[in-house]
């Protein structure tokens, strides 16, 4: 089984009720980066291509712990970047979850300017043929060779799939999708701002 993991947007009206909301990275220097081969206000992009980045600039993502200072193991960020906590990335390191290169950013408060090191985006490796295009529904535009897939009509092919615990698919490499493996570690785990929904495939 595999799911579409997004950030739990659920919670945080009641997180904010109850005074437990968790910190939110509403501002980055992302568009100030200049990188080799990217153009400038465009570096958010580096890490949905499925390419090993060999050099790692300084990223920065700022919060005000006015609003909160309390951490948790998805961070909510301006950027929609699947950042992590460190406590996660070491646990999917345990459990030998392949495909990922841990990339560190600096969330830096506004109020004290106190550095917060313990955040990692993930770059998913894994990029890969991951619909079955025959049963799934789509429309195609060739002068972008884009694709776009209609809601509920997305087809995983299992038998590509199967071989990887977190992956985007090549042609639609804004999602994230993961195995039922990773999905029980983050629910074991009881960690804070991951939401899964439940993916299609072609083996049902």
């Amino acid at each position: 089984m595999f799911y579409k993991l997004s950030f739990d947007m659920e919670r945080i009206d009641k997180a904010i009720e109850e005074g437990t909301n968790t910190i939110y990275a509403e501002k980055s220097n992302l568009d100030e980066i200049n990188y080799k081969n990217i153009k400038r206000g465009f570096f958010c992009y580096s890490i949905v291509n499925g390419e090993a980045l060999d050099e790692w600039p300084t990223v920065e993502f700022y919060y005000s712990s006015k609003v909160s200072s309390l951490e948790n193991e998805y961070l909510l960020n301006s950027a929609r970047w699947p950042i992590i906590h460190k406590t996660v990335k070491e646990k999917f390191e345990e459990a030998n979850i392949y495909g990922i290169q841990y990339l560190p950013v600096k969330l830096i408060d506004v109020v004290t300017n106190m550095v917060n090191e313990n955040y990692f985006v993930m770059n998913i490796i894994n990029f890969i043929e991951a619909y079955n295009l025959k049963e799934s529904k789509f429309t195609f535009n060739e002068k972008y060779n884009l694709y776009s897939f209609l809601p509920h009509n997305t087809i995983l092919d299992a038998t590509i799939c199967d071989g990887y615990d977190i992956f985007r698919a090549n042609k639609n490499k804004m999602i994230i999708y993961v195995s039922e493996k990773m999905k029980n570690i983050i629910e074991k785990n009881k960690w804070i701002g991951f939401e899964f929904n439940k993916q299609k495939t072609d083996c049902l």
